[in-house]
């Protein structure tokens, strides 16, 4: 019995030592290899995300990397790039405002897009420091991600804006209804990275029944409105939403 335990002692002693020489290692491995830091200074007029090696074909949210605010610089701390010969690169999208809280009756919408030529790669090396900036864009520099519709509901009952099958949301406060008396949602719809135009002659509003709404082709960054009063629907008139245009 005095065995076992003098056996059992021993093992949980080494157990301990092993776990501190485990965590003096990883101390060790952070002090090797600091971090960089990445200024990004915004000299645009527009608030702007800035997304870390982002597939731009497929747009993917969760590698935000800063949000910077006009004339702001924002420091981020990376670890030094996986390749070091390739690098890291940075994806800055411009939220440009699409509709107030005036028009929204709720909150200010912003929507993506980007500048062309406009992405920043660069070597991170560990414990340097880099800086880079976030130009304004000039006239028709602006490439919008998507296209965006906006839907007043005159009528007497409240709707619901469907795309063939599926339900849209409102930008503003991700409501599925648009009710009576003026009420005005905003909806993005998804244009291909492939794809310069969408074809849209899937679009209806249902309260007791669905009514289609006609047919248009959609470019990115013009906003398509309509007005519907039950049965219906007139529109689309077509406006620019890039402000450099304007």
């Amino acid at each position: 019995m005095h065995k076992a335990s003098v056996f059992f002692f021993v093992m949980a002693f080494s157990f301990v030592l092993l776990s501190c020489s485990t965590g003096d290692s990883g101390e060790n491995n952070a002090n090797n290899n600091p971090t960089a830091t990445v200024n990004l200074f915004n000299e645009s007029s527009f608030r702007v995300d800035v997304y870390k090696n982002l597939n731009p074909d497929y747009f993917d949210p969760t590698t935000l990397a800063a949000t910077v605010n006009p004339g702001e610089t924002k420091k981020v701390s990376l670890y030094a790039s996986t390749d070091q010969v390739i690098g890291d690169t940075f994806y800055p999208r411009y939220k440009v405002l699409l509709a107030d809280s005036f028009e929204t009756g709720t909150s200010n919408i912003y929507v993506d897009a980007q500048r062309n030529l406009s992405n920043i790669s660069l070597v991170v090396e560990s414990g340097k420091t880099y800086t880079r900036t976030i130009p304004q864009p000039s006239t028709g520099d602006l490439k919008f991600i998507n296209g965006y519709v906006k839907i007043q509901n005159t009528g007497s009952t409240q709707i619901q804006i469907h795309r063939a099958d599926t339900v849209l949301y409102k930008l503003d406060n991700n409501g599925a209804y648009l009710t009576t008396g003026q009420n005005t949602g905003y909806y993005e719809i998804t244009i291909s990275a492939f794809d310069n135009t969408l074809n849209m002659n899937q679009l209806k509003a249902y309260s007791s029944s669905f009514v289609v709404f006609p047919a248009f082709e959609m470019e990115r960054g013009k906003l398509y409105s309509f007005t519907v009063n039950n049965a219906t629907v007139t529109g689309p008139a077509v406006s620019n939403i890039d402000p450099m245009r304007n």
